[in-house]
């Protein structure tokens, strides 16, 4: 033991909480970093030959500065070089043959030990295989050499030396002693003949379970030193060694420091650079380092995160050309995405160690090290068909909500179910009906809409059977006399019929299941939980009405059911407001459940349903008619929402799904077609995604392809007004005009106000030639929608093919005047400027849709209004520009 005794366990949890004012850096201090940082980064990126030079001009005679750059780029060195091959790794005469000749020769004594093998140098020092010469035991003895040695060197090295010596534990190398003779300062440490864990995740990258297996041990032994007071500040996969027994053992305390205590606030020790914050490798700093605060005990949760995602990838989750990018990256961009292979746990505890902001990561090791054992644990049970009791079960959730995580959850029922001793025959079509709310407050009805969507959206994801959507099951029941009476209607052999009551910080839903045409009860049952775990409740209803009625769940859901994360409940009821105003479509609910969103990443940033459902958001106000901006303001956002939300969970198929929305609007059309299809795979009872890909496909002219698509979702969502108008779209570019136009007067015939519908209603009797209807249908958009710029081009288009120029020109005009103080689709004015014969000025419109991605221009080869350009070349070659030859 050096320098005193092991801290108290009272210190040892005072050195988690304790600040020392000291340590808390002044103006000029952050002034004198951010310089230090900038000239530092550049003069990484030049040889070593030329560093020392540039430095001296950059820093301009500053020699505060000067000294700080110098510091950091030693640092640098050290951190980088010393351990990227393991000091403690034994390597033959081969490995080593190419090495600068050693200092010390085989058979050197260095104080009571004597020297048997050299195993590697780095910038500060090296490492030999030594004996002890009266106990034999074998151990590596570190000394300082090179431009190294000297008062700092030793300093650095007794430094690593009183820091490590306060830990005991089986995976942190163990120091035995520190001394000094005539070869200099040395540390004689424990020899660990293994390899280094960087070496073998370049071999091959780990299986989940192995990567688990260092996982854990090192986060714990990063949990004992951070309760001994010690930050590592350069835990990487090249300072850890596994021995031959797969033990992984963390090396190198020499750029550790001590948390400050009341013990060492009076006599601090020596530091390695000004600031006493800045050291390590810059791949693995935190932000909060990167900007030049303290370390502490979150930056090593941070270097924790990072090593987990190599484990798990074989890549950094921050990476740039330069250390500029790398530092830009780490700063500003969120890590790269993680392979498929990466269970959705596991990525949550990544991303959560690598929030950027320190109070939003784990603020203990130790919750690291719960966290994955959880998952661990987790794995080894069988997926399915294995009844957890119900103390086990609360236990478990609770140890989940302890460190914010995934729970594993029951695979059947939290009360015992009332089930009939016949069960009902094969239900192939089902509907959930809209959960009463039970709670009395009018102002939590969204919740209740919510929890039925999301049953809904379970369903469809986990069940064989159709599963009618939830906007065709919602307008049914508001006007249908019974529970069978919703169900004959819809066409179901089930109907999921209840309500969901909230009291306190507990949710409970009470389900029954009704046969329509007999309006017997086939099986009902009552679930509560803690609203922490709401998403697991909602996964308890599906899961029991699978097993009593029969249905046959898919094999890629059946795991998603029984492993489920908590939610913040705040943030939960934020995404459920979203989904009430988002279901309205329209651009000023769209704007409000933005908000809500927002609101629920803020609180949650790990909910991937938020991101996957303001994607689409954005989205839709990038359209022409739901519209408020342009698409390159909004479908950016959509794009990076979207991928945010594959991130954190690959299997969403709304994620999927607006991220082909995107691909579609970006003529990328394979990728736009492979999401679709995904989505689809995902969620088979996903209505909007078969539209979607229906309109994709309608895009390429595969008309056939798109209207079965366009049927299917029918099919799904049968009443839903933004389902039926779309069908009548597909089929009127078909040519199908009479089809389309009994659609689109079936949806009007649902809400008279509805305008998409009179919209597409317009198009398809202005294509039949019914120009009186087709204008009377255009004005009717025109007033609905406060005579909006895109309703205007629609009636201006109309205009033109009735031979009505004067009416035509004169919107067009006017749509000309608006465009020089509010934004007005460049796509709008094409149709009436061809259809008036003006067909210099469509194209010119045109080549400005194309130039802003207009969601236009996808249709260029199939919207029947743009006939009069076909031919021309300068519309072949926008044509042929977007891949629609």
């Amino acid at each position: 033991m050096l320098d005193g005794a092991m801290p108290s366990p009272n210190e040892s949890r005072r050195n988690a909480s304790f600040r020392d004012p000291q340590v808390d850096a002044s103006a000029d201090d952050l002034a004198l970093w951010a310089r230090a940082k900038a000239v530092f980064l550049e003069a990484l990126e030049r040889p070593d030959s030329e560093r020392g030079e540039f430095v001296r001009e950059a820093c301009g005679g500053d020699h505060r500065l000067t000294r700080e750059v110098e510091s950091l780029l030693e640092n640098e060195q050290a951190a980088s070089h010393l351990w990227e091959e393991p000091a403690i790794q034994l390597l033959g005469e081969d490995a080593v043959a190419g090495l600068t000749p050693p200092r010390l020769p085989v058979g050197a004594r260095v104080g009571n030990y004597e020297v048997r093998a050299f195993i590697a140098a780095g910038g500060m020092g090296e490492v030999y295989r030594a004996e002890h010469t009266v106990l034999r035991r074998e151990v590596a003895i570190k000394t300082v050499v090179g431009r190294a040695t000297g008062e700092a060197a030793a300093r650095r090295l007794i430094r690593e030396a009183r820091h490590a010596s306060v830990l005991a534990h089986p995976n942190i190398c163990t120091i035995y002693e520190v001394g000094e003779d005539v070869a200099g300062p040395f540390i004689v440490m424990q020899y660990v003949a293994g390899r280094s864990l960087s070496a073998i995740i370049r071999e091959a990258v780990p299986s989940v379970d192995v990567a688990m297996g260092y996982a854990i041990p090192i986060a714990d032994a990063l949990e004992h030193a951070h309760q001994h007071g010690i930050v590592h500040r350069d835990l990487k996969s090249s300072n850890i060694v596994v021995d031959p027994d797969g033990r992984p053992i963390v090396l190198d305390f020499g750029v550790a420091k001590r948390l400050p205590t009341p013990a060492h606030s009076e006599s601090r020790e020596p530091t390695i650079t000004a600031t006493d914050s800045v050291t390590g490798t810059l791949s693995h700093m935190a932000p909060e380092v990167l900007l030049g605060k303290p370390a502490d005990a979150r930056s090593d949760i941070w270097s924790l995160g990072v090593l987990l995602y190599e484990l798990m990838t074989g890549e950094l989750p921050f990476t740039g050309r330069t250390p500029y990018e790398t530092s830009s990256a780490i700063l500003g961009e969120p890590p790269r995405a993680m392979r498929g292979r990466v269970p959705l746990a596991v990525r949550l505890v990544i991303e959560r160690c690598l929030a950027k902001d320190p109070d939003r990561r784990y603020q203990r090791a130790a919750d690291v090290r719960m966290a994955l054992d959880a998952i661990r644990r987790r794995r080894a049970w069988p997926v399915i068909g294995r009844l957890i009791i119900s103390v086990r079960r609360r236990t478990l959730i609770a140890a989940g909500a302890g460190v914010g995580f995934i729970v594993a959850i029951m695979l059947a029922g939290s009360a015992v179910a009332r089930r009939l001793a016949d069960p009902p025959g094969r239900v192939s079509t089902l509907a959930v009906l809209p959960l009463r709310n039970a709670t009395g407050d009018r102002d939590v009805a969204y919740y209740a809409d919510g929890v039925t969507e999301a049953l809904t959206t379970q369903l469809g994801e986990a069940s064989s059977v159709r599963i009618i959507a939830r906007a065709s099951a919602a307008r049914v029941a508001a006007r249908a006399r019974t529970v069978g009476d919703a169900g004959t209607q819809l066409g179901a052999d089930a109907v999921l019929d209840g309500a969901v009551r909230m009291a306190g910080n507990r949710v409970e839903i009470d389900v029954h299941l009704v046969q329509p045409a007999t309006g017997r009860v086939l099986w009902s049952d009552r679930f509560e939980r803690n609203a922490t775990d709401v998403l697991a409740l909602e996964a308890d209803v599906v899961h029991s009405l699978a097993v009593a009625v029969r249905l046959t769940l898919r094999a890629d859901a059946r795991g998603r059911l029984t492993t489920v994360r908590a939610v913040a409940p705040a943030a939960y009821e934020e995404y459920l407001k979203g989904r009430y105003e988002w279901n309205n479509r329209t651009a000023q609910s769209l704007q409000v459940a933005i908000d809500h969103y927002r609101r629920a990443i803020e609180m949650d940033p790990t909910y991937a349903p938020a991101h996957a459902a303001l994607a689409d958001c954005y989205n839709q106000l990038g359209t022409v008619m739901v519209g408020a901006g342009s698409p390159q303001e909004f479908r950016p956002r959509a794009s990076a929402e979207a991928i945010k939300a594959l991130q954190l969970d690959p299997y969403s198929a709304e994620a999927h799904a607006a991220l082909g929305y995107v691909y579609h609007y970006e003529w990328r059309w394979a990728d736009a077609e492979k999401e679709f299809r995904r989505a689809i795979e995902l969620n088979p009872n996903y209505s909007l995604v078969r539209i979607w890909y229906a309109n994709l496909l309608m895009s390429r002219r595969r008309m056939t392809e798109a209207v079965g698509q366009a049927f299917a979702a029918r099919d799904l969502d049968p009443f839903s007004l933004i389902i039926l108008t779309n069908v009548g779209w597909v089929l009127d570019f078909a040519g199908r005009h009479d089809d389309a136009v009994r659609q689109l007067r079936q949806a009007i015939a649902m809400d008279s106000s509805y305008v998409q519908a009179h919209w597409r209603l317009t198009d398809a009797l202005m294509h039949m030639d019914r120009f009186d209807e087709a204008i009377d249908e255009g004005k009717r958009v025109v007033a609905l929608t406060g005579e909006s710029a895109p309703a205007l081009g629609l009636l201006a288009t109309v205009y033109a093919n009735a031979h009505e120029p004067d009416h035509a020109r004169a919107i067009v005009a006017d749509l000309l005047a608006r465009s020089r103080h509010q934004y007005v689709p460049t796509w709008l004015l094409a149709a009436p400027l061809a259809a008036l014969g003006e067909k210099d000025a469509a194209v010119t419109w045109l080549e400005k849709g194309f130039a802003e991605r207009s969601n236009g221009v996808a249709y260029l080869r199939a919207d029947p209004d743009l006939a009069a350009l076909h031919g021309d070349p300068r519309y072949e070659a926008i044509v042929a520009r977007i891949g629609l030859e």
